[in-house]
């Protein structure tokens, strides 16, 4: 198995420190190295706001040429006794935090938009992209959610746009660049039928007698909103 998918993972805590007379963070992962275990090597026990903040803008610096994908870098209170004092929140301990950096910014072409068709009949117009690479990742398409964002941010086919990853996870086009327009980008227009079955397009009720956001199919014999269907219906949170 592990030939053929080399993992490799990095060691950071101890389930009971104190119990194998560790008093710190620190001592934690000197220990987990002497037993054998791979430790980050890129870790600093700071003394103070000030050596913690330079400690994040050096690791924002090196990222880059780092050789594994980072988002941020988590700050956590050295010493077990008043890691336990603090205590541990429904989903996160009160003794640590995560410093994010900002997101990797890059431009490409908007080829084109596509409409796509969801379960519930909504379409959702997503960016075709020529491919660029972010964060280690290659983007060709993202999502623009809806009519009105399209509006919002002015953004046209055959543009020149800025792309980030949001969370580092989901690609997103942050603007255009008016600047190098050329004059042959085309304003999008949601369409009138559905792109999969022709029907008629509506438009959701929004609130005081406004249009809502959301443009929608309503045949629900629609091929697209079937399959979609199916593949929720069989999914982990369905059957």
């Amino acid at each position: 198995f592990r030939s053929s998918r080399p993992l490799v993972f990095f060691c950071y805590g101890i389930v009971d420190a104190l119990a194998i007379g560790l008093a710190s963070q620190y001592e934690v992962l000197e220990k987990l190295r002497e037993y054998g275990f791979k430790v980050n090597p890129d870790i600093r026990l700071c003394r103070g706001v000030e050596e913690v903040i330079d400690f994040c803008r050096h690791m924002q610096d090196k990222r880059e040429m780092l050789p594994y994908e980072i988002d941020g870098v988590v700050i956590k209170v050295n010493e077990i006794d008043d890691q336990i004092k603090l205590g541990i929140k429904a989903r996160s301990p009160r003794w640590a935090v995560a410093y994010k950096f900002p997101p990797t910014q890059e431009t490409t072409t908007l080829l084109k938009i596509e409409v796509q068709v969801g379960r519930t009949g909504v379409l959702t117009p997503v960016a075709i992209l020529d491919p660029v690479k972010i964060a280690g990742v290659t983007v060709s398409r993202a999502t623009l959610h809806n009519a009105d964002e399209i509006r919002r941010k002015d953004v046209r086919e055959g543009d020149t746009v800025i792309v980030q990853r949001a969370g580092d996870v989901i690609p997103e086009i942050v603007a255009p660049v008016p600047s190098l327009r050329k004059g042959t980008e085309r304003v999008f227009e949601m369409p009138a039928t559905c792109p999969v079955c022709r029907s008629p397009v509506v438009r959701d009720a929004g609130s005081n007698g406004e249009e809502g956001g959301m443009h929608r199919c309503v045949n629900m014999a629609c091929p697209a909103i079937i399959r979609e269907q199916i593949y929720h219906f069989a999914s982990k949170d369905a059957l």
